[in-house]
């Protein structure tokens, strides 16, 4: 015997019956429960890129320490060695340096 409304429902069909099943029963419509469920797939994507910002931010951030001591490294070096054997550039740069050590004191 075949009845008239026997069909064997599909994957998508059996989704959106449990969706309204449980929308219903929460007191939602379906478009609702769609709604609220964009709306939290938007939250994590947004909470995600604020996390992934920050990370990159502070990996730049050690990236600009450890820079700033090698150059500070290397500038207490050159300002070691008589000026006559020191490259033009790090002359200058360690004369600013002297300078500004002498306005901080």
């Amino acid at each position: 015997m075949h009845r008239m409304n026997d069909q064997s429902g599909n994957v998508i069909t059996q989704f959106f019956a449990w969706l309204a099943a449980v929308s219903a029963a929460l007191g939602f419509s379906t478009q609702d429960m769609v709604f609220m469920f964009f709306g939290l797939i938007g939250v994590l994507l947004s909470l995600a890129s604020f996390i992934s910002g920050r990370l990159d931010a502070r990996k730049l951030h050690k990236e600009d320490q450890r820079r700033t001591q090698l150059l500070e490294k290397y500038f207490d070096d050159a300002r070691k060695l008589p000026p006559a054997d020191r490259p033009a550039s790090v002359t200058v740069v360690t004369d600013a340096i002297n300078r500004i050590n002498a306005n901080a004191k």
